[in-house]
């Protein structure tokens, strides 16, 4: 999403009472993985900043990082953070294509490693897979959420699209199409460094799959 009119779809869509149910159910999520709710936490595709703003607001022992390849979407991240009085550190990075590919991290350096809906944007996701598990601790939380490709495409998206008119529409119709299966996760988990260690694909609802990872208690 780097185009101007798809950010401002999107972060004038985000501000809707569906996708903040959505952003909301996420971070509830978040909340069962983590045993501890402080240390360093990473959102990789934070969009316009929704979703750590949320974790930062709830758990203010989290130091959080978010990432995004579009930067129009950070200048937006910063301005809702400073808006919400969140410290929160957002950066331009495409998580593909650039660096070879490598978040300019250290391995094991997060306690929690969050991602929402950037997956099916992916041209390589296992290599994107490779590195959350990478640069989260062995003993830190994960959870990558997105959307999920329907069989039922055209009622699928008539149903829950709804929600959306004009240029959101068409992106969100664009992205169930592109999203995948829960099997097609699964066989994209099973590629990468993050399978085992407790890792596994859960469905969240008719609309969202992920991979997720309880934190581990030292």
């Amino acid at each position: 999403m780097e185009e101007a009119s798809e950010i401002e779809a999107y972060s004038s869509a985000a501000a809707q009472s569906y996708l903040e149910k959505i952003d909301r159910s996420f971070v509830e999520h978040v909340g069962r993985l983590l045993q501890q709710k402080k240390g360093l936490a990473l959102d990789v595709g934070c969009g316009p900043g929704q979703i750590p703003i949320r974790m930062a607001e709830r758990w203010p022992g989290l130091r959080i990082v978010g990432v995004d390849a579009a930067p129009g979407m950070v200048e937006q991240a910063w301005r809702n953070a400073t808006a919400a009085r969140v410290p929160i550190s957002f950066q331009v990075l495409r998580v593909a294509g650039e660096n070879n590919g490598r978040l300019p991290f250290d391995d094991c350096s997060f306690d929690l490693v969050t991602c929402n809906s950037v997956l099916h944007h992916l041209p390589d996701p296992v290599s994107v897979l490779d590195e959350i598990a990478r640069v989260a601790k062995p003993s830190g939380a994960v959870l990558v959420r997105d959307l999920r490709r329907a069989l039922l495409f055209p009622l699928h998206v008539r149903w829950f699209g709804r929600h959306y008119s004009g240029e959101m529409r068409r992106l969100y119709e664009a992205s169930v199409r592109a999203a995948y299966t829960p099997k097609e996760l699964q066989q994209l988990l099973s590629r990468s460094r993050l399978n085992g260690g407790g890792a596994s694909v859960f469905r969240h609802g008719l609309t969202h799959i992920g991979i997720e990872r309880a934190a581990i208690s030292r």
